[in-house]
């Protein structure tokens, strides 16, 4: 079976001492699921619903990424809402992903990929789901991440990235391109099948 590494870091906005961001990763059937939550505003409300979210994807995490976010869209209904993206990384590299919101998911190594989220927020505004896939070769990096990272960087901002084990390379981009306004999270991936 194939291996995924992961490893998230989170950190508050500045002046906050807890998150609304929270990421989570599961091993499910026959693959692993990301999970990258933004829940609008910051500090302990946003923080309370990030936790709930986390223990909802849990509890009901399957392979099914448009599933999980149209049940997540209706789980929400009445909250604040969240920005999320799923991603399910299939043992053999096959990744399927669905995001709604201001996150992002993108693949370095043998090519640079970016698949994107559509415009909404989950509880509110979500328009339907759309599955992204793309095939992960062997030591490739995908990094999830919230709007609280900026999104432009890339292999010569940050060469090493390729080369770095996953807790480095996800506290690398926090600590890089993490801007200080908001909350931000990055999930870091490593497939080796």
């Amino acid at each position: 079976m194939s291996v995924l590494e992961s490893f998230s870091v989170n950190r508050p906005c500045l002046g906050e001492r807890v998150s609304g961001d929270v990421a989570v990763v599961l091993e499910v059937g026959g693959g692993w699921l990301a999970a990258l939550v933004d829940v609008l505003g910051h500090g302990p409300e946003a923080n309370e619903l990030a936790v709930v979210i986390a223990a909802w994807i849990e509890d009901h995490a399957t392979g099914d990424v448009v599933s999980v976010m149209e049940r997540l869209h209706r789980r929400l209904k009445g909250t604040r809402g969240a920005a999320i993206g799923l991603c399910f990384v299939a043992d053999g590299g096959k990744v399927q992903y669905a995001g709604t919101g201001n996150t992002a998911v993108r693949r370095f190594g043998s090519t640079e990929t970016r698949l994107v989220s559509r415009d909404g927020v989950v509880g509110h505004t979500m328009r339907t789901p759309h599955l992204q896939e793309m095939e992960l070769e062997p030591a490739d990096v995908l990094l999830l991440y919230s709007d609280g990272v900026s999104d432009r960087f890339g292999l010569q901002e940050y060469p090493a990235l390729l080369h770095q084990e996953v807790p480095v390379v996800a506290r690398s981009v926090i600590k890089r391109f993490a801007k200080d306004h908001d909350d931000a999270t990055c999930i870091a991936l490593k497939y080796r099948p």
